[in-house]
């Protein structure tokens, strides 16, 4: 099956800059063009890019996607690198989960807080002293 950019860009949640970019950079580099020197785009080309996708969603800068996608097409003789790329950036990702999930917890405190505050319409007993009306008074 054979895909425009947009169409490319629509089931990939990206932007058709973005594609381009990673295109003219090298990081796609069986796409085809048609007669008109449009790209077209295969069922392939689509992994390479969600592998870019994902890479750059977890942090990866493009030279170093780049570097993998190159240890890619020299073959096998790279697999090592590979998984260490791969292992490094796996324990790079999980770290992230684990501060996000830290976040969320926080958040999720704050949201059951204030949802307790307009079931119960009590004032807020999370303000910091700096901001509270009585504060303020006896700073004045």
């Amino acid at each position: 099956m054979s895909y425009t950019i947009h169409e490319v860009a629509q089931k990939m949640g990206i932007s058709t800059y973005s594609i381009r970019y990673y295109h003219d950079h090298g990081m796609l580099p069986f796409v085809q063009r048609d007669e008109n020197n449009n790209r077209v785009f295969s069922d392939d080309d689509l992994e390479w890019l969600n592998i870019i996708v994902c890479l750059r969603a977890t942090g990866m800068p493009v030279e170093r996607i780049q570097h993998y996608l190159d240890l890619v097409q020299e073959g096998e003789t790279t697999v090592p690198e590979r998984y260490d790329m791969m292992k490094a950036q796996q324990e790079r990702t999980l770290s992230e989960i684990s501060d996000l999930k830290k976040h969320l917890s926080t958040i999720n405190f704050k949201v059951d807080h204030y949802a307790q505050i307009m079931e119960s319409h009590e004032p807020d007993s999370f303000v910091p002293s700096n901001l509270r009306e009585d504060s303020a008074d006896q700073t004045a």
